[in-house]
């Protein structure tokens, strides 16, 4: 996705009347991954690390900023809250995601932080990863016993 001057003009102001700290798009839309059709994952960062999505009034009015600026349906927008998201979630989005608003040198902070809690957690995910495969061999043991009956 590419901004015109007038769209970067609008997404700070937008960004700092409603204490925006980041904006990032990620997913398919930075990637040849998109199709038509594909919807637009969104990445919001407010300034304290509020949460915007237990607050209807403030998700809404982000959302239709974010449509009427970025010229996106809003139902094909995917917002998500960068300072409340998983540890994978929030690796991804600051891996491969593309800064549409924000300070470049604390966002690769924020990115330098995802990387070492994605880091420090691995070894928890690929021990996860490696006891759902057994689990699932299990299962298929045990249903293939049934079978055979």
């Amino acid at each position: 996705m590419k901004l015109t001057g007038i769209q970067m003009l609008q997404l700070d102001n937008f960004a700092s009347r409603n204490n925006i700290r980041f904006i990032v798009l990620f997913g398919s839309q930075t990637q040849a991954l998109s199709q038509e059709g594909s919807d637009y994952d969104i990445a919001v960062s407010l300034k304290g690390g509020k949460s915007f999505m237990s607050d209807f009034d403030v998700y809404s009015q982000i959302l239709d900023g974010l449509s009427t600026i970025l010229q996106i349906a809003y139902e094909k927008i995917d917002l998500t809250d960068l300072d409340n998201a998983n540890i994978l979630l929030r690796y991804e989005v600051t891996c491969r995601g593309k800064l549409l608003y924000g300070d470049e040198l604390e966002y690769l902070e924020l990115k330098s932080f995802a990387y070492r809690d994605y880091i420090d957690a691995k070894r928890l995910f690929d021990l996860e990863r490696d006891l759902i495969g057994k689990r699932q061999k299990m299962i298929l043991e045990s249903l293939d016993k049934i079978i055979s009956k």
